[in-house]
């Protein structure tokens, strides 16, 4: 049977990412045993050889301004060797290019994003790039049908143009067992501590202001994680050293390989973010059985069973978080964990690859 013709645009490559990227790697690679897809990479910094099912590889080489004349060669060789189909991944330099491209010359192009983009109205440039991609696309694609609405309204789109695609992880790699010893030992840490678990980028949009005002309201058997990097990383020390501290570890940037590892010796996850879309991060700690207190934003009450919808806050609601930090503590891990489970299990990658390939479907 011939297989359907894509060409997927990936802005970023690289296996030791600590971002969401991570996780497109091997989704690409599964869905190239489905679908025959060129892969334009616009960035890299690892071996394409790791793509071993994909049809064909172009990377971009050069640098600004000519990178835009390369991105619209590569667009058009790719279209007029046959594809007549182009996704997408978050880049407004591809979206803007194929858009224009494919009315030219024919075709339809769908492009991903899961934000909540429409909060930040005051940076007039990066408003101006999201309006015009969604106004020149053909589907916009996104993870929830809140998100879905949020995009409609604020952009002024058809939500028929609008696909639903969730998130996902690749299931078995969270929900495994770990050495737990061999974890505490490699990450310096005492087994006998309660741990909880920050992931995310550190900026305030991401809710690491509040990490330091929620760790003061606990002694030091209970030690806040902090893992990534960002805008925010010397504010936050600045904030540990003033108020003398000792129950806050900063681990830096660790590779998105490494996640379910530390997700599985932690006790509750926190996400005190004050933009989200779909945050993938807990579906991870879905999978990884690590229960979680959230802000309510975005989808993420979509996203969650109905047990955790009971420590999802109003965003900034310090009390709230740190009261329910103590209670997931105290009620254990294994309270929460059939329901994790069981929601998790939605979004493994097998399942989201079935939507994916069904999106170029008619």
């Amino acid at each position: 049977m011939k297989k359907e013709k894509i060409c997927y645009i990936l802005p970023f490559f690289d296996q030791h990412t600590d971002t969401h990227y991570y996780h497109l790697y091997d989704f690409i690679e599964k869905a190239a045993l489905e679908l025959d897809i060129f892969l334009i990479i616009e960035r890299k910094t690892d071996n394409v050889s790791y793509f071993k099912n994909v049809t064909r590889i172009e990377v971009q080489k050069t640098i600004l301004p000519f990178r835009i004349l390369e991105n619209i060669y590569l667009i058009t060789k790719v279209r007029l060797s046959g594809y007549k189909k182009f996704y997408i991944h978050y880049s407004f330099l591809s979206a803007i290019n194929s858009s224009v491209i494919l009315k030219i010359l024919g075709g339809e192009n769908w492009f991903w994003s899961c934000g909540m983009m429409w909060l930040f109205k005051k940076d007039k440039f990066n408003q101006f790039l999201w309006k015009t991609t969604l106004a020149l696309v053909d589907h916009l694609v996104t993870g929830t049908n809140s998100l879905a609405e949020g995009y409609a309204k604020n952009y002024r789109i058809s939500m028929d143009k609008i696909k639903i695609m969730p998130n996902w992880i690749d299931f078995k790699r969270f929900n495994r067992s770990f050495e737990r010893n061999r974890i505490f030992e490699k990450f310096s840490l005492d087994p006998n501590k309660k741990y909880v678990l920050f992931v995310h980028r550190l900026a305030p949009r991401k809710g690491a202001h509040y990490i330091v005002p929620i760790a003061k309201k606990f002694d030091e058997q209970t030690i806040f994680l902090i893992i990534g990097d960002g805008p925010y990383k010397s504010t936050l020390q600045k904030e540990i050293k003033i108020d003398e501290l000792k129950n806050i570890k900063i681990l830096g940037r660790i590779s998105n390989e490494f996640v379910p590892e530390i997700m599985s010796i932690a006790d509750v996850f926190l996400m005190p973010s004050e933009e989200e879309g779909f945050p993938r991060v807990l579906i991870e700690a879905m999978a990884s059985s690590l229960p979680y207190v959230a802000s309510d934003i975005g989808g993420v009450r979509e996203i969650s069973p109905l047990i955790q919808q009971l420590y999802i806050y109003n965003i900034g609601d310090i009390a709230n978080y740190s009261e329910g930090i103590r209670e997931i503590i105290k009620n254990g891990k294994d309270y929460f964990k059939n329901d994790l489970y069981n929601e998790a299990k939605k979004y493994d990658q097998s399942n989201v690859l079935k939507i994916f390939i069904n999106l170029f479907k008619k």
